[in-house]
């Protein structure tokens, strides 16, 4: 069978990329994969050995055209070839809002991203989408207000990486095919390094109590949060130490905080890191910060990392990061006004307690290596795959069927019913009323 893989690969900083490159050589064992990449001569050697790279615009005829979509600028021409030519969509996020906005806000294009927030969210989307793009939606109203309806209409079937995503996609979509396939666990290193050979290695201090914050620093993570309880908690264990083992957002006061807050000594920044640093960096850490709000729906490779190399880890309540492992896999922190509190007493109770690091730490590992294995995960999203592109022509005629006529009067009419519809939580109700409209608008 043959796949076009839609994806960035490495060296490209996200970290869909390093996903894909972890799976990809197994998905070639299976299947006559081309990969397709923006820029083919950025690809890092490996992976242009193992398989054919191509440009959009070179991507050849295949069987099925699998797609990796995140919300980031980085994935758009993945976006653009999902909408014109329907394949099976892996939805690293729920919302697509940053994306959206890269293609058509950012391109000076206000009208298409009024238009989308409207197809997607009635009313309401309209005036949201006014204040975002006036750039008056700070980090929660593009959360709150995801896109993806269009992308979704045109899939063939979904892949989603968490049960939330999951759950929303089927309820979207109902009688497509739809896949929850839990992020795969990857780790450079075997066997992991001891928390003693890591921080050696590394240049750590043997006795420090480190709180390691995995992945790029940016506003969403609450290490402001982090640096005052850092503060708050020195007095009791002054050996504390707050570690950011990546890079920082230009626009992050990481450090400045750090020194209001009297800590400046007691924050570590380790800059960009290849991945088995990065990795040495987790299995080093006594807890593991892995906090993000607003969620766009996301799960973290560094959080499926962290749980791999059996640290506990604390995640925000209430968001995939939480909902996707059992109880005691991971820590909870309320991301309201208490999270700082809570941050201080979670951090207080595990370096009080090595035992319950301990039990939480051996959950962790035990479940992720269970229920997270890389050849399991491809295992079973090439079944997946092979199973619509045996149903494909089926898939394509109710595509076909469902789809409104774009830039007329009657597809904008069609388009508002459908949201009126899902608005009353009945997608894929059918409606039957093109006919009707057709004969209205004569």
């Amino acid at each position: 069978m043959k796949l076009n893989l839609w994806s960035p690969l490495p060296p490209s900083p996200s970290g869909i990329a390093d996903y894909v490159a972890e799976a990809l050589p197994l998905l070639a064992r299976r299947f006559e994969v081309t990969a397709v990449v923006e820029t083919p001569g950025a690809v890092g050697l490996s992976w242009a050995s193992l398989v054919p790279l191509r440009t959009p615009a070179e991507a050849p005829p295949a069987d099925l055209d699998l797609y990796q979509i995140g919300n980031s600028a980085s994935h758009a021409f993945v976006y653009r070839a999902a909408l014109a030519r329907p394949g099976v969509v892996v939805l690293h996020e729920w919302s697509l809002h940053h994306l959206v906005l890269h293609e058509t806000v950012e391109r000076g294009d206000r009208t298409t991203y009024l238009s989308e927030m409207r197809r997607a969210h009635g009313e309401a989307g309209t005036f949201v989408g006014r204040q975002v793009a006036r750039a008056l939606g700070g980090d929660l109203l593009p959360a709150m207000f995801p896109l993806n309806d269009r992308l979704l209409e045109s899939s063939l079937g979904i892949v989603a990486l968490t049960e939330f995503v999951r759950s929303r996609a089927a309820r979207r979509l109902p009688g497509r095919p739809v896949l929850h396939l839990p992020h795969h666990l990857a780790l450079p290193l075997d066997p992991l390094p001891s928390r003693e050979d890591a921080r050696a290695a590394l240049g750590l201090p043997k006795d420090a109590l480190l709180v390691v914050a995995p992945g790029l620093a940016t506003a969403t993570k609450g290490l402001d949060a982090a640096v005052r309880a850092v503060a708050h908690l020195r007095e009791r264990h002054p050996r504390l130490q707050l570690l950011v083992a990546g890079e920082v957002d230009p626009g992050l006061p990481l450090r400045e905080w750090a020194c209001a807050a009297g800590v400046e000594d007691h924050l570590l920044l380790t800059g960009r890191l290849a991945l088995p640093d990065f990795v040495r960096y987790l299995c080093a850490a006594d807890v593991v910060l892995s906090l993000r709000f607003p969620s766009h729906g996301e799960i973290s490779g560094a959080l499926v990392r962290a749980l791999g190399a059996a640290r506990p880890v604390l995640v925000t309540a209430g968001t995939p990061a939480a909902q996707e492992f059992p109880e005691g896999v991971v820590v909870p922190v309320d991301p309201g006004p208490t999270q700082e509190d809570e941050l201080c007493a979670l951090l207080d109770r595990l370096f009080s307690d090595q035992d319950l690091r301990e039990r939480i730490s051996r959950l962790a590992g035990a479940h992720v290596r269970e229920h997270h294995d890389l050849a399991q995960s491809v295992a079973r999203l090439g079944a997946f795959l092979e199973d619509i592109a045996a149903h494909k022509t089926t898939l394509l005629a109710t595509l076909e069927a469902e789809r409104a006529e774009e830039g007329t009067l009657l597809g904008y009419l069609v388009e508002e019913a459908r949201w009126g519809v899902r608005d009353l939580g009945l997608p894929g109700l059918p409606l039957g009323l093109e006919p009707l409209l057709r004969d209205l608008l004569g």
